[in-house]
């Protein structure tokens, strides 16, 4: 039945195809724009398992107890970390389906956190000993931002032994890894992805596949909003006039990735755009197939002009928190965001679909 469901789709698909000058596969859009999340979801499972086994090795080490900062294991578990991390940042960005919901993300990683929460809760995670219990600290302390406390707040780490962090660096590796097998559960048994696929068909979520690019689309513009919003103008103050940057707003000042993370989050974007590959049935080849070929060039200026600020930003690293400089290329990364954010959200209407206000224009 599976079978001939999806060759019924591949018929009405090839039957959408307009008089242009070349075919286009929606099939294979629609393959190519679930199959790139769900292999980061994957990776994030084996990256996330690969730090649970040696955070869990390393603590099971017997040695005398040793300073965080002086620990011999800690640089390859931080690299673990980070590995895990980057894929995140990559899944992040995608805009659809069951990691789009508040609640999935923050099991994740805890961020924002204007509040600080994640270091209160740990604080009091650490004062339980030897037998943590995750479930009273709540969501602060189940994922990515627990373990960067743990492994990279620079206080703690000339405070803190070893064996007074492992108990509750293996409970914390230990939840990511269930959050983010469950993320991937959530996903395949998502109401989403039955009507993607069946997207040409129509069904509640989609009219049709090309409205469902449309709506991807669209849901690429939100991402970008959010990461203007979130990682720019908050912790670099860009919504008051002089504003003083603040580098804890960022989301991961204490291992220094916030920049770096945030360009993960651009080429993120690019590939869920463009494709994995040239002339890939993507959203960008499917605008160039109905006639959009301006629209399309204006998106693609757009996100080229934004990679090149995204990695002039990066280049100042830390000290684009604490100077004026970091400040000023902040800003113009912002309006690199807003701008490919327009691009795409000009398109939308050629899918059957309006464009909404960004949260900046007011009334």
């Amino acid at each position: 039945m599976l079978f001939s469901r999806h060759a019924l789709c591949s018929g009405i698909a090839v039957a959408l195809i307009s008089s242009s000058s070349f075919a286009f596969d929606y099939d294979e859009m629609i393959a190519e724009g679930v199959h790139y999340p769900e292999q980061l979801m994957r990776q994030l499972i084996q990256t996330n398992r690969q730090f649970g086994s040696q955070v869990r090795m390393a603590c099971s080490t017997r040695a005398a107890p040793t300073v965080m900062a002086q620990w011999s294991f800690l640089p390859e578990l931080q690299q673990k970390w980070l590995n895990s991390v980057h894929i995140w940042q990559q899944l992040e960005v995608y805009p659809l389906g069951p990691n789009t919901d508040a609640s999935v993300r923050l099991n994740i990683t805890f961020w924002p956190d204007r509040k600080n929460l994640v270091e209160k809760k740990l604080k009091g995670l650490l004062a339980q000993g030897q037998q943590p219990e995750l479930d009273k600290g709540g969501v602060a302390v189940q994922g990515f931002a627990a373990s960067e406390y743990l492994l990279f707040d620079p206080v703690l780490l000339q405070q803190k032994r070893n064996t007074e962090i492992c108990p509750s660096l293996i409970a914390i590796s230990e939840k990511s890894l269930l959050n983010s097998q469950d993320l991937l559960s959530r996903w395949q048994e998502s109401v989403f992805l039955s009507d993607w696929h069946d997207a040409a068909l129509g069904n509640e979520s989609f009219a049709s596949a090309k409205q469902a690019a449309g709506y991807l689309l669209e849901g690429l513009a939100q991402s970008a909003e959010t990461i203007a919003k979130d990682k720019l103008t908050k912790p670099f103050r860009l919504d008051k006039k002089g504003g003083q940057t603040n580098r804890y707003l960022a989301e991961n000042w204490r291992s220094g990735q916030s920049l770096s993370n945030l360009n993960l989050n651009i080429n993120s974007l690019g590939q869920i755009y463009f494709g994995s590959k040239p002339q890939q049935a993507s959203l960008h080849q499917l605008l160039i197939h109905l006639g959009y070929a301006d629209e399309a060039t204006q998106i693609e200026q757009a996100f080229n002009q934004l990679k090149q600020q995204g990695l002039k930003l990066e280049q100042l690293g830390e000290h684009a928190f604490i100077d004026e400089q970091g400040r000023e290329q902040a800003e113009q990364l912002q309006q690199h965001l807003v701008e490919f954010e327009k691009a795409l959200k000009q398109t939308l209407p050629h899918f059957g679909l309006a464009q909404r206000f960004n949260s900046k224009d007011g009334d």
